[in-house]
């Protein structure tokens, strides 16, 4: 990986991912279970970048070390998933209440989530997500789908609606055997 021609304490932000090179800054991040070691840099997904900058514990710059803001990694986001916003309102609950989150889409989720105090590595994953702004219907057939789907990664399939007032609530699902 090329270094690049910007400032080393900001993230750079290359088309949907945030790399960080720096590696006390590295480091502070892998501790809280941020992002994803690949070669030297750490690899930070846009919902954990603009978690970060909007706690003021990152700034992201583009290739030429111009500052992007938060509007403009939303609006980045917003490009590529046009429920971006829902997601990263639950990405952000989450994170606030202490919880190591991941994406999920390698699993059919949008996030799947360590429990407390553990990140990726130390214990297997919890919860799977599936986040669903109010205005969506979850049919019983695809509720079924994501609770068969969590229960063979054996984890918790939990729908996160997101309301106008960007409250989330939290439904879990788990199959029953008798």
């Amino acid at each position: 990986m090329s270094k690049l021609n910007v400032c080393s304490e900001c993230g750079v932000l290359l088309e949907s991912k945030v790399l960080v090179e720096d590696s006390t800054i590295k480091g502070q991040l892998v501790e809280k279970g941020f992002g994803e070691n690949k070669s030297r840099a750490l690899v930070l997904d846009l919902f954990e970048a603009l978690f970060l900058v909007q706690k003021e514990k990152l700034c992201v710059c583009d290739r030429r070390g111009k500052s992007v803001s938060e509007k403009k990694l939303l609006h980045i986001g917003l490009e590529h998933d046009k429920k971006f916003y829902s997601k990263f309102v639950v990405y952000s609950d989450l994170r606030e209440r202490g919880y190591c989150v991941k994406t999920g889409l390698k699993f059919g989720f949008d996030f799947r989530v360590y429990p407390k105090g553990k990140k990726m590595g130390e214990e297997h994953s919890k919860f799977v997500i599936h986040v669903a702004p109010e205005s969506e219907k979850v049919s019983m057939s695809q509720l079924s789908r994501m609770t068969r789907l969590a229960g063979n990664i054996h984890t918790i399939t939990v729908v996160a609606v997101v309301d106008r007032e960007d409250s989330v609530n939290y439904y879990s699902t788990e199959r029953i055997l008798f």
